[in-house]
């Protein structure tokens, strides 16, 4: 029992010695690291140096796995007068016939641009603006002979934008 006593005494005594050794290291760097140098001074003005500039508001109007029968004409809402700086990021459709599906823009000249599913990241020239975006879906069973017949199918689009007011 003499000896598990020496050990515990000699061992609580290691463990003090080295938690004040520690406490004096860490007390004296943050003492140290508070008193600033001498001979170092920021006197220069950097107020008129940073300039922030603000980015445009990107608009993002999108779709995921939107169903539909038939065909569908969804016009989507323009912040704005119109939309210019257009991206799709990507543009997808499911159902027999989808491929026959667009995503279709007017220009503020008047002219029509259509584009197919499977399109990722198509980006159309900033100086263009549209004034008509609509996601046209279309999934039919045709028929030569008889009326077409509506088929189940699905829309997904993501399509980025800066509006113009």
């Amino acid at each position: 029992m003499v000896q598990s006593w020496k050990s515990f005494a000699i061992g609580a005594l290691a463990m003090l010695v080295m938690i004040i050794t520690a406490y004096m290291l860490f007390s004296g760097t943050e003492k140290r690291a508070a008193i600033p140098e001498k001979g170092v001074e920021d006197t220069e003005d950097y107020s008129n140096k940073v300039t922030i500039t603000p980015l445009p508001a990107l608009r993002i109007v999108r779709g995921t796995e939107v169903p539909f029968e038939g065909k569908i004409e969804l016009r989507q809402a323009i912040a704005g007068q119109a939309a210019q700086d257009i991206t799709i990021v990507n543009f997808q459709a499911t159902g027999e016939h989808a491929d026959k599906s667009v995503i279709m823009i007017v220009w503020e000249n008047g002219e029509v641009e259509k584009v197919y599913p499977g399109t990722k990241n198509k980006k159309f020239s900033p100086g263009r603006r549209a004034v008509k975006i609509s996601v046209i879906g279309y999934s039919m069973h045709e028929r030569p002979i008889f009326r077409d017949a509506s088929r189940k199918g699905t829309l997904t689009w993501e399509i980025h934008y800066e509006p113009v007011n």
